[in-house]
């Protein structure tokens, strides 16, 4: 076991694709290996609308604006293997849902975002599932609301898509970026928390887009880096703050992995050009030292751990609102 001083500074060591994790549980601490985000990089549709936004971003700069106020109708699913779910009873699991709806709602209240919880949390066992051995499975049973819809799946051990489980690899969290091609008439039903997921069909028909993409959307997360959870310096909710800022369409502010001048980076303008990802929560890093400013280390979407997160900037808040309007108001 690697004492938290030895942990520290090997955490502040590393480069941001290979990430020292440890985890705390059932009484004893171990060393995992962490993959950080697996979004998918955003498809030429949403960079073009992140172009025409910052355009007309610049044109308002005389004339600055506030962003629009929004309630998310917000569904949480626990989904566990059966080998942790004796740390998961229903009290355990309601406060993990109080304390991390109220994480999300204290950093997007400067963009006028509420998270608003629609049904109690649903709770499943299932190992295939809590492993993200069989996302569309899960995700067709529990997903609920529509596209404008929150859903948020705390899976005990997430593990890369596609990729043999791995009890010593876990993966912080993921999520689906906004697209186009959603379906307005796919509506699954809400299911009390004590349902069984197994009977449920999603009773999607299409209409503007494939069932998959409303049946795809949303977040994955590692259940463990909600408030008070057991991976040591992500363990204060903001892994799921980052990651939905990913379902609004907000890009790492590292994009790009460039300094070049011109180059689009996130197209979020007050956000400083970075090359690299950010590991732990360094003092003045500066990976585009000739470019203004230095890198956004507390920027929700950069790669820091949760203690250094304070901030989305002010033209990252009103990008989510003038994308979820595009993309998931009405749909």
């Amino acid at each position: 076991m690697l004492a938290s001083t030895t942990f520290a500074t090997l955490l502040a060591l590393q480069p941001a694709w290979a990430r020292l994790g440890l985890l705390q549980q059932d009484g004893r601490s171990r060393s995992v290996e962490l993959s950080m985000c697996e979004t998918q990089e955003p498809d030429d549709a949403l960079r073009s609308v992140h172009l025409e936004l910052s355009a007309q971003n610049k044109l308002r700069k005389v004339k600055p604006r506030t962003p629009e106020s929004f309630d998310i109708g917000t569904y949480f699913h626990f989904v566990v293997t059966d080998d942790t779910s004796h740390l998961y009873n229903p009290e355990r699991i309601n406060k993990l849902a109080t304390t991390q709806l109220a994480v999300l709602n204290t950093a997007y209240a400067p963009a006028g975002i509420a998270f608003k919880s629609v049904t109690p949390p649903t709770y499943t066992i299932n190992t295939v599932w809590a492993t993200d051995s069989d996302n569309m499975a899960m995700k067709g049973a529990l997903r609920a609301g529509t596209y404008a819809s929150l859903n948020i799946y705390f899976q005990s051990n997430l593990s890369s898509p596609g990729a043999a489980y791995d009890p010593d690899n876990y993966l912080l969290g993921y999520c689906q970026l906004p697209t186009s091609a959603t379906t307005t008439s796919c509506i699954v039903p809400d299911y009390p928390a004590s349902s069984s997921p197994s009977n449920k069909t999603s009773g999607c028909t299409s209409t503007s887009g494939p069932p998959t993409t409303y049946i795809n959307d949303g977040c994955n997360i590692l259940i463990s880096t909600m408030p008070g959870g057991a991976m040591l310096t992500f363990d204060q909710g903001k892994t799921a703050v980052h990651e939905v800022g990913h379902w609004f369409g907000l890009l790492h502010t590292f994009e790009g992995d460039s300094c070049a001048k011109g180059a689009p980076g996130d197209y979020v303008d007050d956000t400083p050009q970075e090359m690299t990802a950010t590991t732990g929560c360094p003092t003045g890093k500066d990976s585009c030292p000739g470019n203004y400013g230095l890198d956004p280390i507390g920027n929700y979407m950069d790669y820091s751990s949760d203690a250094c997160y304070t901030n989305f900037s002010p033209q990252q808040q009103l990008r989510m609102t003038d994308l979820f309007k595009k993309y998931r108001l009405g749909n």
